[in-house]
């Protein structure tokens, strides 16, 4: 395995929410057997959320039919070979200099290249958090030799994450701390990771046996960094580091602007590696999948809680249960009757007590610690469950005492928080908790 191969086009940005050019140039505009000249700016932009986009200028004297928009497609005549791209035309506006200005975004992927015998793919990261450290280990090879494991491209901050025959390098760029600052104090998205993908044994793959990898991949790092990030920019390499593909795809995940303090991983260990092996043992098994990705999908949303936590409750202890359903089902601890026999709080409790989840202290809590001796709450799960029936069943003439505060609504949060982080982390045998 060649680890300074291969070398890709890097993409820095000077500040968040610049766009990224990916071709301007001359185009053809079609539409069935109508052809109209101009100029198209093809960029990756990014509200409301990262996307490919165009920009058409031609001459107002050429009239153009776009009430049907089944079969147009732009060529791109400055590419070699050129390529036609299906498009959707949103908005049209009549330019200066009389010019008409189509803007647009791509329907289907544009692939520039081929898609079979890659020895490696390469895309960029987003809004994901700055690095300097590696777990770059040595190893013994065959002739008890000490080899290094990596090192590509020397960047400074390097994780890598093997499963399988699978071998991922993420790579903080040399601006990453820079951007970082500027996305803290400004928000939005900035390119922040380059990765690598390849096998370890240096056979090659398909595209979409890559994309398998990507999807799960990115799930892993969103759960990690506790927002949606996504790939950018997919390229193929093959075994002489010689790039053989190129792809302009929307996003596969429809990323989130920076937030801060989000993630379970500190970003100055390597222990976010510690997860992903157990992670992949889930997402491979097709009992688990559905229920990882449901889990991570509320996990995530569950933290963007900007207009008070009673959505952000509701889906942490919907993910709980969905999990205590398939694991104490799927390791026989209960059958289907007696599972459906307890309660949600039965439920929560039993999965925590095999996982070896310690409750939280419902003394830490002060706002749960009153209500507790008020409505005789037995612990803290007694607690997130009662509130979560709250929210769902409340009394119709509430008295006093009942309404919650927000201030027992933030505890009920950050404790519904910490039981789903933990099972996942346990699911996923993270060895640090």
């Amino acid at each position: 395995m060649a680890y300074w191969q291969p070398k890709p086009k890097i993409i820095k940005q000077k500040f968040p929410n610049q766009h990224i050019s990916l071709y301007r140039g001359f185009a053809e505009l079609i539409n069935g057997e109508q052809i109209i000249e101009g100029k198209v700016f093809i960029n990756i932009s990014w509200y409301p959320s990262p996307n490919i986009n165009f920009k058409f200028i031609y001459l107002c004297g050429d009239m153009f039919d776009m009430d049907n928009q089944d079969e147009l497609e732009l060529k791109l005549t400055e590419l070699v070979p050129q390529y036609r791209l299906k498009i959707h035309i949103s908005n049209s506006t009549q330019w200066g200099n009389n010019k008409n200005k189509l803007l647009g975004h791509l329907r289907e992927p544009c692939i520039q290249g081929r898609t079979d015998n890659l020895a490696s793919v390469v895309f960029h990261v987003p809004n994901f958090w700055w690095f300097n450290i590696c777990n770059i280990f040595n190893h013994e090879d065959e002739e008890d030799e000490f080899v290094a494991r990596e090192g590509w491209l020397d960047f400074d901050g390097q994780f890598i994450f093997d499963y399988g025959n699978w071998h991922i390098v993420l790579a903080s760029l040399d601006n990453c701390f820079d951007i970082e600052e500027l996305l803290k104090s400004e928000g939005g998205y900035g390119i922040t990771h380059i990765c690598k993908i390849e096998h370890i044994d240096n056979t090659p793959f398909t595209l979409d046996e890559a994309y398998n990898i990507i999807q799960a991949f990115i799930y892993y790092l969103s759960f990690a960094r506790g927002i949606w990030i996504t790939p950018l920019l997919v390229s193929g390499f093959d075994s002489e580091g010689n790039q053989v593909l190129e792809e302009w795809r929307n996003p596969i995940i429809e990323a989130n602007s920076w937030q801060d303090g989000c993630s379970w991983a500190n970003n100055d260990s390597t222990e976010i590696v510690a997860a992903f092996a157990g992670f992949m043992e889930k997402w491979e098994d097709p009992v688990w999948r559905n229920v990882i990705q449901n889990a991570i999908q509320w996990y995530i949303e569950s933290l963007k809680h900007f207009n008070g936590y009673n959505t952000s409750i509701i889906l942490m202890q919907s993910a709980l249960e969905k999990i205590a359903w398939t694991f104490l089902k799927i390791n026989e601890y209960v059958n289907s009757d007696a599972f459906n026999g307890l309660k949600a709080y039965g439920q929560i409790k039993l999965l925590l007590k095999i996982l070896a989840i310690p409750l939280e202290p419902i003394e830490e809590y002060p706002e749960i610690n009153k209500k507790a001796k008020e409505f005789n709450w037995k612990d803290t799960v007694a607690a997130i469950t009662e509130a979560r029936n709250g929210i769902i069943h409340p009394p119709i003439k509430p008295s006093k005492s009942q309404i919650a505060s927000e201030a027992l609504m933030q505890e009920v949060f950050q404790i519904s928080n910490a039981y789903l982080l933990n099972s996942l982390l346990k699911l996923f045998d993270f060895p640090y908790i």
